[in-house]
């Protein structure tokens, strides 16, 4: 492989470059221009995709999208799903489960239209003033530089019928870092040449918007309906955003892509829940490949990786396009820190061990679900009636449409048995008064670390060395009383109280992501909390 510095040839030379401005590369884009930092954006199609694909994000995103300041937006054009109602091999209803009570200050899932989010994304991208974008062109190969820096080569296209079409006109764009956000086909992944891991699940679904013209068609749909009759399992949602109704339906290994994807066989197939071509118009009907991939490492020195080009999943969970969230979530406040020369690079590697393993887990999980609920097979379908009706299943989806699990490795409170509880939980939002307002926690601290605490006298414990290197980070100290003060917040309802008190804390610290980094509940608790963080942030000036 040729080196060569990063300043040979060139058209322009950025502190990052992000392959790809899906929801992952639109989140990443802002979090970093939103920090200042000079960030450039690749993207191969010319405009933002026009078609609804994800539809579905929890609470936790909603809290990034209320700290990206689009969260009011999109949940005005977006359907709270409240419950999920499960049908037998035979159509008989055999569970109605609803979702959990979130704390995030926002409801446990919404069912949203995701071009709207995009749009509502690449706004916020722009207003930052610091991200260039480059929609219409290619990444066609990457090279490392001499001096530790990334080449770009690009190649402008254009689209049509569906097409990329190339129009002779190339680039080269020079970067500090590169992060790959482009997708299942990663022209990034594919450079680094890494290992990736299959879970084994591959199988496709017919997906269907229809877009009701009479507004009572399908009116009495549940939330979620899981149809799980052998002949032709499904998934149906009442509403995708406020737009459309939505259908996932297994295809059959001795059915092929394109019959199945015929507009006559979607018209067929949603024909039972009454809607026509009288009544309603097809939005899209096509057939996808779900499968479950995750890429062993997602960092290689100054090149890393994000979304689904790190991990795939299918979505019967609906946290695919969720796990991109938070990989750039958590991947953007360490870069911040690594730019901004607060921290070595070295804290990146922290990255793949956080987000792979938690990608992992709902992964698993995810995987279960898809199982129990696409099985063909007429006798292993009722027995997995019979288990159905003994309640064990239906424990199950209780389990997995609530909140997803806490994070159990990465930079996080430490001790000698490991991590140390609460650290990887994410944080509740509650409501707070400030200044004779009232308003969301968030709405005041935005995403920084910060710490929360209910007795004062731990805030007055803090070292001048913890004080220092809190300032480093940009945290805030946030003291949460009884009632308001002047400079102060009130824990409005004892909520905080009563949340830090279940935790067994008097003190949290949190990242800007929302998970919990440690807690404490007393003088040597903080002292131990903050040698663990110092201990893994790798520190470029050490604190004295």
């Amino acid at each position: 492989m040729r080196e060569m510095n990063i300043s040979d040839s060139r058209d322009d030379t950025f502190d990052v470059a992000i392959v790809g401005y899906g929801p992952t590369g639109l989140a990443l884009a802002y979090w970093l221009g939103k920090a200042g930092h000079k960030t450039v954006v690749i993207e191969r199609w010319p405009d933002l995709y026009a078609l609804p694909r994800a539809g579905h994000v929890d609470g936790e995103i909603m809290r990034l999208f209320q700290r990206m300041g689009i969260a009011e937006t999109i949940a005005g054009d977006s359907s709270v799903t409240g419950s999920n109602v499960i049908l037998d091999s035979d159509g008989v209803q055999i569970a109605k489960v609803s979702a959990e009570e979130s704390d995030q200050g926002w409801h446990a899932h919404y069912s949203l239209f995701q071009p709207n989010l995009e749009q509502a994304l690449d706004a916020k991208v722009r207003d930052t003033g610091h991200v260039s974008v480059l929609q219409g062109w290619l990444a066609e190969s990457i090279e490392r530089c001499a001096d530790g820096g990334v080449q770009i080569n690009i190649a402008s296209g254009k689209e049509s019928s569906g097409n990329w079409i190339p129009t002779g006109l190339r680039k080269v764009i020079a970067a500090r870092w590169l992060i790959g956000a482009d997708g299942a086909n990663s022209v990034v992944q594919k450079f680094l040449q890494g290992t990736t891991q299959d879970l084994g699940y591959n199988a496709r679904a017919l997906v269907i918007f229809a877009q009701r013209l009479d507004p009572t068609v399908g009116a009495t749909m549940p939330d979620g309906e899981v149809g799980m009759m052998p002949s032709r399992p499904y998934i149906a949602f009442r509403e995708s955003g406020k737009r459309f109704a939505r259908w996932e339906f297994h295809v059959h290994e001795n059915e092929s892509s394109s019959d199945m994807g015929k507009e006559s066989k979607a018209w067929e197939l949603i024909g039972p829940w009454g809607f026509t071509p009288d009544n309603s118009r097809l939005i899209r009907h096509s057939v996808f490949e779900f499968r479950s991939l995750i890429v062993e490492n997602w960092r290689d020195g100054n090149i890393l990786l994000a979304g689904d080009a790190a991990h795939r999943m299918p979505p019967f969970q609906g946290q695919g396009m969720c796990s991109g969230q938070r990989d750039a979530a958590a991947l953007a406040w360490r870069l911040d820190l690594v730019m901004r020369g607060v921290t070595d690079a070295a804290i990146l590697d922290s990255y793949t061990g956080e987000r792979r393993s938690h990608v992992l887990g709902i992964t698993e999980n995810t995987l279960e679900r898809g199982r129990l609920f696409m099985l063909t097979d007429p006798e292993a379908a009722r027995q997995r009636d019979a288990r159905m009706r003994e309640g064990f299943a239906t424990e199950n989806q209780k389990r997995s449409y609530g909140s997803v699990p806490p994070l159990t490795n990465g930079l996080l409170m430490k001790g000698t048995g490991g991590v140390v509880s609460p650290a990887g939980r994410l944080s509740a939002q509650f409501t707070v008064r400030h200044r004779g307002q009232e308003s969301l926690l968030d709405d005041y601290i935005g995403a920084h670390w910060h710490v929360l605490a209910v007795d004062k006298s731990l805030l007055e414990s803090l070292a001048a060395t913890e004080r220092e290197l809190l300032k480093r980070l940009g945290a805030l100290t946030l003291f949460l009383g009884r009632n308001e003060t002047r400079d102060g917040f009130e824990d409005v309802g004892g909520n905080y109280s009563r949340w830090l008190s279940d935790l067994g804390c008097r003190l949290v610290l949190i990242r800007p992501d929302s998970y919990i980094f440690g807690g404490a509940s007393d003088a040597n608790g903080v002292r131990s909390l903050f040698n663990s963080l110092r201990a893994q942030l790798h520190l470029k000036v050490e604190l004295v």
